[in-house]
């Protein structure tokens, strides 16, 4: 068995995620994004579930316009986290909705399977608030894999994502910190 770079190269015809990193260049309707605007438009969805806060919105980079909001409907399936009710409460691909266009923000740093459906969608842009690593000082279980190793790890054209982290991070942590005391409290 060849060992190293070569022979998973080898034995899978890709490089690794470390060798085949490379700096994604958004669009420019992209960068204009007021970032803290749909960050806030995301709080608001979080205070939806404050013990559980994680809120997301999708905005169209073009338009700037909100399409779909989400919030943890855990009540209804283990799997409704905010991002996937946002993804799943976008309107059906048709001329007028282009998941490339999209931008998902949310409360809390992606787990793996939300970043997962974020890659599969193709949408170019990620952008959160408290990270993995304070979400589990919070006492809110989380599979320990950031959302930028699963865009690295994606082997295909899909893994275009680039992601943001730390907008409006404050106040995002206040609201897990707040649902922790909740939780903890007789």
């Amino acid at each position: 068995m060849q060992a190293g770079v070569a022979g998973l190269i080898a034995a899978t015809g890709a490089p690794p995620a470390e060798a085949r990193r490379k700096t994604v260049e958004l669009p420019a309707q992209f960068e204009k994004l007021d970032h803290e605007r749909y960050m806030w438009l995301a709080i608001a969805q979080a205070k939806k579930v404050l013990d559980c806060p994680f809120g997301a919105v999708i905005v169209n980079a073009t338009t700037g316009k909100v399409v779909s909001e989400g919030w943890v409907r855990m009540d209804k399936t283990p799997i409704w986290h905010g991002e996937m009710t946002a993804i799943l409460g976008c309107p059906d691909s048709s001329d007028d909705f282009k998941w490339q266009d999209m931008c998902l923000y949310t409360t809390g740093e992606s787990c793996p399977m939300c970043q997962s459906a974020i890659v599969w969608t193709k949408m170019p842009l990620a952008v959160y608030g408290s990270s993995i690593p304070f979400l589990q000082i919070c006492g809110f279980g989380q599979i320990n894999i950031r959302a930028q190793k699963i865009v690295d790890a994606a082997l295909f054209d899909y893994g275009d994502c680039t992601i943001i982290g730390g907008v409006l991070e404050k106040e995002c942590n206040a609201l897990f910190e707040t649902a922790k005391k909740m939780q903890d409290a007789p």
